[in-house]
């Protein structure tokens, strides 16, 4: 391949010469416009296929409904009469909020991504400029199927507020009065929130991402790179301020019922209440890497000659054909914040009181289920797939003089990623709970409460904080192997 005969896939890199009066800019060439001496570099590399994209997130996203719910029923009679209040409310309410913000895209499936071959850079020619003076060739740094990183700086803030009080009262008061009260409570009030922010996504599976290989006569680069594949891996997780739930539920419904003498009173309560204040925060998480993924850097052939050329061959300061990675578990990050505060109060009242020969009878029935959990993680890094490789590629070498520094290692496939917590993660719940059952029956009467409780209370915390990911199974990172055969001048001269 002649450089000077352009080919897809090969970017040549030019300097400008100097502009002199009268051209202000504009520049025609001719043949010796692609004079392969001007070229400062070849680039076939940096190409990405089935990436997921980058999440960036800077401010707020607050979700923060009130709901305040307050019924109140009675009745009042007078002597001689009779007083009946029947008050039943069935509420469902949801303030949950789902927010999620600054998450990397997940990588594809069964993508590839290869850079270029390069080859035959010497014309043979023997003149002077024939050779491609390029100062760096570079066929790797390619992409297939990563998670995208995933940014957020700060806010999300879930903030839900209720107050639901039904009060049932039934007063009679007088001769042979009667006075019933029954209340009866059926509520579902949803205050959970799911929030997520500054996640990486997960890599893909079955991608491949391959470094073109380099075969060179003579081109005087001062780099040679064909590594630097990435292929599965998942997306850095970067997280820096705040994310609060702080949802509060105050329930109190009270059910009072008075009679005078010689009147019955009766007052009857059921509660069936369930209450959701659980949370699940994620935050500065890494991505988890892909499986059966390969990446794999170029080969490097290279032959020193004089063959009429001033510098006698290639002498690159830098062959480097590693760094691949595949599969690997994306980096976590998190530097403060994560607060999960829930407050419940709830205080129903059952009184029944009676006059002189009545009777007074109170009954309470409570079931509750309230959650306050919540599960809390930041600064954790992805889990490594399985079955990926990350190869370097090999390095065959026949030169005049020597390399500064040769790299076909530093390869990972299927490590988990890093973790990094610095501050906060706060989960605070309260719950008061305090029924109370009164029936109170005057001389020569008969007073009696029942009160049945059946509670459930979770207020158990899950929380997270900079844990390293697992690392994969079956995979395979390995170096490039190295062939070298150096020359001295006098060989190759004769």
């Amino acid at each position: 391949m002649k450089f000077w005969q352009m080919s897809d896939g090969i970017r040549l890199h030019h300097h400008e010469p100097d502009l002199h009066d009268g051209y202000h800019g504009h520049i025609e060439r001719g043949a010796a416009g692609l004079d392969p001496s001007l070229n400062s570099a070849i680039d076939t590399g940096d190409n990405s296929a089935g990436d997921g994209g980058y999440g960036f997130f800077s401010g707020a996203a607050v979700h923060a409904p009130v709901a305040i719910f307050n019924p109140v029923d009675a009745a009042r009679a007078g002597l001689g009469t009779k007083a009946d209040a029947y008050q039943s409310n069935v509420v469902h309410l949801d303030q949950h909020a789902v927010q999620i913000a600054g998450v990397g895209g997940n990588g594809g499936n069964d993508n590839t991504a290869a850079g270029g071959n390069v080859s035959d850079l010497y014309s043979g020619s023997g003149l002077g400029n024939d050779r491609l003076d390029s100062s760096m060739i570079q066929s790797g740094a390619n992409q297939a199927g990563n998670g995208g990183d995933g940014y957020f700086y700060g806010g999300i803030i879930h903030a839900s507020l209720l107050v639901y009080e039904p009060i049932n009262i039934a007063v009679s008061v007088g001769y042979g009065s009667s006075a019933h009260a029954e209340q009866t409570n059926n509520v579902n009030i949803n205050q959970s929130a799911v929030q997520i922010a500054g996640v990486g996504g997960n890599g893909g599976n079955g991608n491949t991402a391959s470094g073109g290989n380099v075969g060179s006569s003579s081109s005087g680069a001062d780099m040679i790179t064909t590594g630097g594949e990435s292929a599965g891996n998942g997306g850095g997780g970067h997280f820096f301020g705040s994310l609060v739930d702080a949802p509060v539920v105050i329930y109190h419904p009270i059910n009072i019922a008075i009679a005078s003498a010689g009147g019955t009173a009766e007052a009857t309560q059921s509660n069936t209440v369930e209450i959701d204040q659980s949370a699940i925060q994620i935050a500065g998480v890494g991505g988890n890497g892909g499986n059966g993924n390969a990446a794999s850097g170029g080969n490097v052939s290279t032959l020193g000659s004089t063959s009429g050329s001033t510098n006698g061959g290639i002498e690159p300061a830098l062959i480097h054909s590693g760094g691949s990675q595949a599969g690997n578990g994306g980096d976590g990050y998190s530097y403060g914040g994560l607060i999960h505060a829930s407050f419940a109060v709830y205080s129903p009242v059952n009184i029944a009181v009676a006059g002189y020969g009545s009777s007074a009878h109170a009954y309470q029935a409570n079931n509750v289920h309230l959650d306050q959990s919540s599960f809390q993680m930041a600064g954790v890094g992805g889990n490594g797939g399985d079955g990926n490789a990350a190869t370097g590629g090999d390095v065959f070498s026949v030169l005049r003089g020597s390399s500064d520094a040769i790299a076909t290692g530093s390869n990972g496939a299927g490590n988990g990623g890093s973790g990094h917590f610095s501050g906060n993660m706060i989960d605070v719940s309260v719950a008061i709970y305090a029924p109370i059952n009164i029936a109170i029956a005057g001389p020569n009467s008969t007073a009696e409460a029942d009160q049945i409780n059946n509670v459930l209370f979770d207020q158990s915390a899950v929380q997270l904080a900079g844990i390293g990911g697992h690392g994969g199974h079956s995979n395979l990172a390995m170096g490039g192997d190295v062939a070298m055969h150096l020359l001295s001048d006098l060989h190759l001269l004769g």
